[in-house]
């Protein structure tokens, strides 16, 4: 019997809403953990993650609310959160969406609705294999707030984020193809700050008219220009206290270079259409994928702003150059939108896996989670094969190519320990090679019986170490431990 999911709850959601607490002690599929405050949330998260977590942001203070929130999404990805939200609130439903959030319910709490999210949360942990840890802060150097990858550049770049973080004056330039995740370094960046109380306010300058931006970024006064009814704030003075991140900072035109300079030599602004300068406190990050000298040699971007921006210079490598990290980076996005959106997860042929790796990925991490998007979507719980893959993935790969990061089968190499090399069966000297003796399916699927058994003894039935030692994915090796129905005969 399966042992209840633990779930985390606000202490006041317990003693004045009867409703959710009934419905959630009357479900025992679940042990019902209470947290008092926001300090000891952490504590819980970071010592003893639960599975799932009941966040209520019709309490006062719903931006602070909503950038915890967003943090513990970022630093715990495998916890699955529950929203609750007032009835009617359809901004916030947005955001929640946006934030890619499990589920979210109604305040004035509906029995049967919380029911649904329970259910729908319990369907999906109960599929989760009980070696599969979550990934989280501390815990796998892998994943760093959101960011994903073992590669020794990307582990530069999650020391130089901590690093860069703690001075929280200082500003930081982002550098990095499109796709490659800009956005999430600078909010990695914004996290691990003291600042991270207040706000990160996202800002693309290429996405917005040059003719909007400046309102955008420094706001308004009453009568500045037809249409302006009333004082609006911009978003430089939004971020104040917080972190400001430009993206695409290469477009933005010059006469708002010279603003955004003043703002970061003398930390004041003026709104379009005032005449008092305000004093802001707001970190700026900035992002281009364009070569800013080349620009500046141009006349096209202020060579005072460049040095001003680039103190800290972070430089995101493209896929193209960390193709390692291309099994992890499947792994995670297959959980996201698969396991957390309640499909049944699809596997990826070692073949697949190859011709994956050799791709260019012009577009980056992007394209890369895109592509899994589209196909949890059509192969959900099957094994995706080469022929499976949209064309342009397999239109020039060789399958001869070097490349091969799941081998098929597993063989000695003079960097194997003894251990992995043990896990190889040898073939059975009494096999009849008369004509018409030999069952070559069932000598195959008696040989990769043997290799499960043996790997999972030497690894004392841990799958994931079983499934590293066979070159296979775990979820590939679950799903041959099923199929050939050997769970446990290795014991």
């Amino acid at each position: 019997m399966q042992a209840p999911f633990t779930i985390l709850l606000a202490d006041n959601d317990l003693e004045k809403t009867d409703i959710l607490s009934e419905q959630v002690k009357n479900n025992k599929a679940f042990d019902c953990r209470q947290y008092k405050t926001e300090k000891e949330l952490f504590s819980i998260l970071s010592h003893s993650l639960p599975q799932l977590l009941i966040y209520d942001l019709t309490l006062p203070g719903i931006e602070s609310r909503l950038t915890l929130l967003q943090k513990i999404h970022q630093d715990y990805p495998e916890l699955l959160i529950i929203a609750v939200i007032p009835d009617g609130a359809e901004d916030l439903i947005e955001l929640i969406l946006q934030l890619d959030l499990f589920f979210y319910i109604h305040k004035p709490y509906d029995p049967a609705e919380i029911r649904i999210a329970l259910k729908r949360a319990q369907s999906i942990l109960s599929r989760r294999t009980p070696n599969s840890a979550p990934i989280t802060r501390g815990k796998q150097a892998e994943s760093f707030y959101g960011l994903i990858g073992q590669n020794e550049r990307m582990q530069l770049l999650f020391e130089l984020i901590t690093k860069v973080a703690e001075d929280e004056f200082a500003t930081v330039l982002i550098r990095g193809e499109s796709g490659t995740g800009k956005e999430l370094v600078a909010k990695a960046i914004h996290t691990h700050s003291k600042r991270n109380k207040k706000h990160f306010v996202p800002v693309n300058c290429a996405a917005i008219p040059d003719d909007l931006l400046e309102s955008e970024l420094f706001g308004y006064t009453k009568g500045a220009f037809t249409g302006a009814t009333q004082n609006k704030i911009g978003r430089i003075e939004y971020a104040n206290g917080g972190t400001l991140f430009l993206d695409e900072i290469g477009d933005m035109k010059p006469s708002l270079q010279a603003k955004l300079l003043r703002v970061l030599q003398e930390k004041e602004f003026e709104p379009v259409g005032g005449l008092k300068a305000c004093p802001v406190d707001t970190r700026i990050v900035a992002a281009t994928h364009c070569d800013l000298e080349q620009l500046v040699s141009e006349g096209r971007f202020r060579e005072d702003l460049y040095y001003r921006l680039s103190v800290i210079p972070l430089s995101i490598p493209p896929l193209k150059e960390r193709r390692d990290d291309i099994p992890l980076l499947l792994e995670s996005f297959i959980q996201t939108y698969s396991t957390k959106r309640g499909r049944a997860p699809l596997t990826f042929e070692p073949m697949v896996i190859k011709a994956l790796m050799n791709y260019e990925w012009r577009g980056n991490v992007r394209e890369l989670e895109n592509l899994v998007q589209h196909m949890s979507i059509l192969f959900s719980g099957k094994n995706v094969r080469l022929e499976d893959l949209p064309e342009k993935f397999t239109v020039d790969f060789d399958p001869s190519s070097t490349v091969d990061p799941l081998p098929s089968s597993a063989t000695v190499t003079p960097q194997q320990t003894e251990d992995e090399a043990m896990i190889q069966p040898t073939p059975d000297s009494d096999i009849s090679w008369e004509s018409g003796q030999v069952d070559f399916n069932e000598l195959i699927n008696d040989f990769e019986r043997q290799l499960i058994i043996r790997a999972m003894k030497i690894s004392s039935g841990n799958k994931k170490e079983a499934a590293r030692l066979l070159n296979l994915k775990r979820t590939t090796l679950l799903e041959k431990i099923k199929k050939k129905e050997i769970e446990d005969s290795w014991e």
